[in-house]
Parts: C-alpha cells; sequence; structure tokens
C-alpha cells in the first residue's frame, strides 16, 4: 500500500455497481473475490521482484507478510464495500440506489 494512503488513513470505498441487474454479485461475494485476486497478485509480484536485483527492497507489501490478503490487514485504512446501481432497480426509468455511497461521504464530514 502507498505509504501516503497508510499513514493518512484515508478511506477506502469500493462501489460495488450494477445491483439492478438481476445477476450482480454482492459486496459479500465481491469482497472474498477481490480479496482473492489480491493475494494472487500479491503472490505473483513478488516473484517477479524477486528475481530483479535490489527492486524487492523499495516495494510495499499489501496486507501481512505469511498470511492471506485481507481488507482487514490494511488497518488503520479502513475499506467499505458499498452497494449501488447508477440506474436504480428499476433500470433507466428508476432513480440512482446511492444511499450506501452518500452514508459512506457523510461519514467523512
Amino acid at each position: 500500500m502507498d505509504w501516503t494512503v497508510h499513514s493518512n488513513k484515508i478511506p477506502i470505498l469500493i462501489a460495488c455497481n450494477k445491483q439492478d441487474v438481476t445477476l450482480a454479485k454482492t459486496a459479500k461475494v465481491i469482497k472474498p473475490l477481490l480479496e482473492k485476486e489480491l493475494n494472487t497478485l500479491r503472490i505473483t509480484r513478488a516473484a517477479a521482484l524477486a528475481s530483479i536485483d535490489n527492486v524487492s527492497s523499495r516495494s510495499n507489501y499489501l496486507g501481512k507478510k505469511g498470511k492471506d490478503f485481507e481488507f482487514a490487514h490494511l488497518a488503520p485504512v479502513q475499506v467499505t464495500f458499498a452497494e449501488c446501481s447508477a440506474l436504480g432497480s428499476h433500470g433507466e426509468s428508476g432513480a440512482a440506489e446511492l444511499n450506501q455511497v452518500a452514508d459512506w461521504l457523510e461519514k467523512l464530514v
């Protein structure tokens, strides 16, 4: 993680859009999928950097070493997942459903 983000405890919102689509994945499904993908990326990146001299000493490690990646490991940075739909639940005729995004933004102020 970027040192500036970590040291300033900048909160992160992951907006799970397209919730108006019937087969859309919920935030509870997306979170572990992202954790798994970030863990794979972290392992791949570490292996690639290990093959290059002196580069790995300058890189930032995402999460806790020796453990699979979890968003909870990014503390004190808070990562929040919000379900939303820019079109709303009735497609183009419905109002956008951004309540969780708006609530998250209100907490910042």
